[in-house]
């Protein structure tokens, strides 16, 4: 009797091991986008608290809206307004990026304020 692996043996080993590897590396790479949608997704909400945040801060004296684009080329478009309803100011903050794909991800942020008479 012979102790070892047969040719048919190894080759369905490889072809496993293969297969394996394969798998591992696609869920690598799904794994890796997953993180930068992410992190554009933090960057985002980030943008748009920080606007929240500054209108706060100034929302009884300027009710109004605007736009813009973020710096650094990542496909950030920002648009905020600030509503008057009486002594209440409602503002919003909506950051639009880019995702892979062609797909756009969007972070909508609200607050409001009370403003003295």
């Amino acid at each position: 009797m012979r102790s070892g692996f047969t040719l048919v043996e190894t080759l369905v080993a490889l072809v496993l091991f293969e297969i394996g590897m394969l798998a591992l590396a696609a869920t690598g790479a799904i794994a890796a986008r997953d993180v930068a949608i992410a992190r554009r997704t933090a960057q985002a909400r980030d943008i748009a608290r920080n606007r929240v945040e500054a209108l706060h801060a100034v929302a009884c004296a300027i009710p109004g809206a605007g736009d813009g684009f973020a710096v650094g080329g990542l496909g950030v478009t920002e648009r905020w307004r600030v509503d008057a309803s009486g002594a209440m100011r409602a503002f919003e903050d909506s950051v639009s990026f880019a995702l892979p794909a062609g797909r756009r991800g969007t972070v909508v942020i609200r607050g409001a304020t009370l403003c003295a008479p």
